[in-house]
């Protein structure tokens, strides 16, 4: 079974997420890559009925900053921890709803709860894993969330597919051999009705397809060096600037790019782990008065990453960049210099879209400048005051 029909195989009709109930169709959200762009579809009131906070928890640690989220996460959790569970004449409900419990733990680990604040689910969920046992694939809820509770980064207790599919969305690394054996799960598991299951499998089909085809970091070249940099604009989604406060007691953050070296600091830790051989502001050997510094390069590929932010708008701004990349390209590339490419990575404060097309076939065209990189400023990182960038 090749990979497209894998992947056939453990799609979804998208009406199916209306059927969930709201903390199942969180986790479903949650977990799978696939089923992000339903979240609108769970249920967003703050009632506080154990499903909508466990839905909370999901949803928290997925970094939806709606406004109060964390506070009325909190304000059930301290609903569910005052109850009593597993008594007598009172039938069980979230105790024997794992899917419920791991949403509570994933939540309290969102809001960086104390042990105490926890401590009434982590002796919930000691009865619930002895009542659950029969229930291979409930009984993974209830160990995965014993092991959030924990912190733990070691799984290996737990449901292969729930590990990796978990690990990934916790930002934990997976090894080769836990993909293997999510993997032989998945295959063994096309056809399965559950949806948590099937979302599950549907993020571990993600996990393993993206490790046939991750770049070699050993042997990594030019190209792959490109590759790496043309994807900085899809990890944006993921910088932090909030708007809202995410987690209890800790003030909305705005990692804010103000200048060329906040650029190259963002490049830095992309390039860092795959090229070791990476260099900052090496200074280049005397040219007449001049002594060239370049801002990152991989001497072991004979390429410098130029990197620009164009904070203007208007054809000044746009002729200073380009001459600046000129001056730059016949200082860097001299005979003599170790360097024979450069790759310009540009920051584009302004946004101005309409002249990328144009400043990138000018740059292109200079022998040596292997690849013009534009990213203009992200729209989700708008700044109060709106955007600095100026006429001229």
């Amino acid at each position: 079974m090749d990979l497209k029909a894998v992947k056939s195989a453990l799609a979804t009709q998208s009406d199916e997420m209306n059927k969930l109930p709201a903390h199942v169709a969180a986790f479903c959200s949650y977990i799978s890559p696939w089923q992000r762009s339903q979240e609108q579809m769970i249920a967003t009131d703050h009632s506080l009925n154990y499903q909508n906070t466990a839905a909370m928890g999901f949803r928290l640690a997925a970094g939806l900053d709606k406004p109060n989220l964390g506070n009325a996460f909190s304000k059930g959790a301290t609903q569910l921890a005052g109850r009593k569970y597993f008594t007598r004449n009172r039938a069980p409900r979230f105790e024997i709803d794992a899917v419920a419990m791991l949403g509570m733990a994933i939540g309290y680990t969102a809001i960086r709860a104390s042990p105490n604040e926890f401590k009434w689910l982590r002796d919930c969920l000691e009865q619930s894993s002895r009542t659950l046992r029969d229930d291979t694939w409930q009984c993974s809820f209830s160990d995965a969330a014993r092991a959030v509770l924990d912190g733990a980064t070691d799984f290996s207790a737990v449901d292969p597919v729930m590990s990796v599919s978990l690990k990934t969305a916790l930002s934990i690394a997976t090894t080769d051999d836990e993909r293997t054996a999510a993997w032989a799960c998945l295959i063994d598991g096309i056809g399965d009705s559950d949806m948590t299951r099937i979302s599950a499998l549907q993020s571990v089909y993600e996990v393993c397809a993206a490790a046939l085809t991750r770049l070699p970091v050993k042997g990594a070249g030019v190209s792959e060096l490109v590759k790496l940099l043309i994807g900085v604009s899809e990890s944006m989604s993921h910088w932090t600037y909030e708007s809202n406060r995410r987690v209890k007691g800790v003030a909305p953050q705005v990692w804010e790019i103000d200048h060329e070296y906040h650029v190259q600091n963002l490049l830095w830790t992309v390039l860092r782990p795959v090229f070791p051989d990476l260099v900052d502001e090496e200074t280049l050997s005397k040219l007449g008065h001049t002594s060239p510094r370049y801002d990152l390069g991989v001497p072991s590929l004979h390429t410098i990453i130029e990197v620009k932010y164009m904070r203007r708008l208007g054809q000044s701004e746009l002729r200073k960049i380009a001459n600046e990349v000129a001056a730059d390209h016949s200082l860097y590339l001299r005979k003599g210099s170790g360097y024979s490419k450069i790759v310009v990575f540009i920051w584009d404060e302004t946004r101005q879209t309409e002249e990328h097309k144009t400043l990138r076939n000018g740059l292109e065209s200079l022998e040596g400048i292997e690849r013009v990189i534009i990213l203009s400023r992200p729209s989700r990182m708008e700044r109060e005051n709106g955007n600095r960038a100026r006429h001229i």
